[in-house]
């Protein structure tokens, strides 16, 4: 492990699990961005193939990373315990199998410092295996006056953990939940009761997530996306958000796209039923499912779900 005692912006944490083969893409990527004053941790998490070498190789030859093993515990207890770790003011979090483009973290350091807020959100591009682009999220550029009201426009899109810079002291009080699928969710639930300052940059570069085998798409077709409707129902109840209320309807729309999966493989409705403002919520797809709970009810679309799937 190496030590670091100058003085400390930014902290990177990477958990380490079994990632032999994308850990070098990963470390490179940060290794790459024209910072100073930052520092890597590499949390091996009681990995059983080759990464915990690769990890302890390729810090011996940088001073900004510093590698540190412990038993298996899962991706929060590694961030968690990133965290307790971290010397920096700021802490980002880098899965292994991810990267993030070149000059990224300079540019986004600066607008947080600028802008004095809590959490600053970046873009997200999501590869598959292959490298081909498959979707795109921009948060656009913009700073909010609540926490809620930078749920607005996006919904629960915002709810990914790995493409934002934030406030070291918030940690003080939130921390990752051991033990459960989409960490993410119910993480960002209780990110939003502390209602940060939140601001977002729109350009100069983006996180690269890398879909593998345990994505959205695959828990679809095991499990019918129960495991992430069970965490946004938990966002709504920990942040005490109204879907009623019009400017929460994308949210509404984001769980009705979980729940309608969920009834197509357990014929369950979880969702509260209600209405919501017919316009397009991200796509065209929203609009249509706007358009269907006005005219036929939650039900009634579930059913019609299930039933053009069977085709």
């Amino acid at each position: 492990m190496s030590d670091n005692h100058g003085k400390i912006t930014l902290s990177i944490i990477v958990p380490v699990y079994n990632v032999e083969t994308t850990l070098s893409r990963c470390v490179d990527s940060l290794m790459r961005q024209n910072l100073t004053d930052f520092e890597i941790l590499l949390i091996d998490d009681g990995s059983t193939d080759g990464s915990a070498l690769l990890a302890d190789k390729t810090a011996s030859n940088a001073p900004q990373i510093r590698v540190f093993h412990k038993p298996n515990g899962g991706l929060s207890d590694a961030r968690n315990f990133g965290v307790s770790k971290a010397l920096g003011e700021y802490v980002a979090f880098v899965d292994s199998d991810d990267e993030i483009t070149p000059g990224l973290l300079s540019h986004v350091m600066t607008a947080v410092c600028t802008s004095g807020a809590d959490i600053l959100e970046f873009p997200v591009v999501q590869k598959n295996l292959r490298g081909d682009t498959v979707s795109r999220f921009n948060p656009g550029r913009r700073s909010y006056d609540t926490a809620a009201d930078w749920l607005v426009p996006f919904g629960l899109e915002h709810c990914w953990a790995v493409n934002k810079i934030y406030r070291r002291r918030i940690f003080d009080n939130v921390k990752f939940t051991k033990g459960i699928h989409y960490e993410d969710i119910v993480f960002m639930a209780g990110v939003m009761r502390l209602n940060p300052k939140i601001s977002a940059v729109d350009d100069e570069g983006a996180y690269v997530y890398y879909q593998n085998s345990d994505t959205i798409t695959a828990r679809a077709r095991e499990n019918g996306l129960t495991e992430l409707l069970d965490a946004q129902l938990k966002f709504i109840s920990l942040t005490g958000i109204d879907t009623r209320e019009p400017r929460f309807h994308r949210v509404y729309i984001d769980m009705l796209t979980s729940q309608l999966y969920v009834y197509h493989k357990t014929g369950q409705i979880r969702l509260r039923p209600q209405r919501v403002k017919i316009r397009k919520y991200g796509s065209t797809a929203g609009l249509v499912k706007a358009v269907l709970l006005d005219i036929i009810g939650l039900r009634l679309t579930c059913k019609l779900f299930k039933l053009l799937r069977k085709r």
